[in-house]
């Protein structure tokens, strides 16, 4: 795996309790990560590091309780302070496929119906991020999810999807 199959959840800001509890304060809303979170990787010296998760809970919409496997000390979670944790892609609801980058001013083609416009950045809704177009001087927004969005090409700001029959008449 690489950089590229992880986005940031956030950071560590406090210890909480004797047992080496970290609260987090994420950049993703609560609802967003999935239930089944087995692990999170922490940026240590530059690199991606896994922790396996004992338990996590939501503190807020955007705090999170993480107790860690083999960090079952204050003075442990101590180290972890204002460190960047990440989660795979692929355990953020509906987002498993953004690149960690911004989506504006790629040209977006249908597998069909070819060039349909121009992206002008995402809607990121709780669950449902929508990806912005410019289709025919109106705004389009399509679900970002498997089967829709077929390949995004960073190098070469190109967004390939598979529309849903009828998507562009409506």
């Amino acid at each position: 795996m690489t950089r590229e199959d992880y986005r940031l959840l956030g950071s560590v800001v406090k210890t909480r309790g004797i047992s080496g509890e970290v609260v987090i304060r994420s950049k993703i809303t609560n609802s967003g990560i999935n239930e089944d979170l087995r692990f999170v990787m922490i940026k240590i010296d530059g690199l991606l590091v896994p922790f396996f998760i004992e338990s996590w809970q939501s503190l807020s919409k955007e705090k999170i309780i993480l107790k860690l496997r083999d960090t079952d000390t204050r003075e442990k979670a101590d180290k972890l302070k204002d460190k960047e944790i990440w989660l795979p892609r692929n355990k953020i609801k509906n987002s498993h496929i953004l690149p960690s980058g911004d989506l504006t001013d790629y040209e977006v083609i249908d597998i069909n119906a070819g060039n349909i416009g121009r992206s002008t950045g995402i809607l990121d809704i709780p669950g449902n991020a929508l990806l912005k177009i410019e289709y025919r001087e109106r705004e389009l927004l399509l679900p970002i999810q498997k089967g829709i969005i077929v390949e995004i090409n960073s190098k070469k700001k190109i967004i390939r999807v598979d529309l849903p029959e009828g998507l562009l008449e409506i």
